[in-house]
């Protein structure tokens, strides 16, 4: 039996195909962006919980789904190395790209977490760490990061957000 080939795009088509997307993920971010607040009250579930734990899992389901078919065809080098590289990413790339961005359009952005936040992050990379180091999992590991998940993603959703930030101007004094 013969296989049928698959036609592949050439180089330009797959620019242009990208290039599309692109905008047109663009575009959809922006009416998420903009709806997100009304649809959070709407539903009546903080917005910390919509923004940290529900549009991530939205976000990056592509991602999600190739680690499990990695570790599903058992390559859970490339399964681990698409879930930290993605995490990697937002770390060193999305982070700094927003607050430039940010400073680009004259708004302020910060990178000040709350200290909530900030034990959430800390448990997060602790967890993460336990597991990593040994390069081998079981369904133990799986099972122990799986509740980790499960346990920040309901202390987002029943955390008091009554805690604010402080004021940019009132942390830090202006320089000139």
């Amino acid at each position: 039996e013969e296989e049928e080939e698959e036609e592949e795009l050439s180089f330009r088509q797959s620019t242009v195909a990208l290039a599309l997307l692109c905008a047109a993920t663009a575009g959809l971010s922006e009416v998420v962006v903009g709806s997100i607040q009304g649809a959070a009250a709407g539903a009546k579930v903080p917005l910390a919980f919509v923004s940290t734990i529900l549009l991530p899992i939205v976000g990056n389901a592509a991602e999600h789904a190739s680690a499990v078919m990695f570790a599903v065809r058992n390559k859970p080098d490339l399964a681990i190395g698409v879930a930290v590289g993605s995490a990697t990413q937002i770390t060193l790339l999305g982070f700094p790209a927003s607050v430039l961005a940010a400073w680009a359009y004259g708004e302020p952005l910060s990178l000040d977490m709350l200290p909530f936040e900030t034990a959430c992050l800390v448990l997060t990379i602790l967890g993460v760490a336990t597991v990593l180091p040994s390069g081998r999992s079981n369904w133990l590991k799986g099972l122990t990061l799986i509740s980790l998940y499960v346990v920040i993603a309901l202390a987002f959703l029943f955390h008091d957000s009554s805690e604010t930030r402080a004021p940019a101007a009132a942390k830090h004094k202006r320089l000139g």
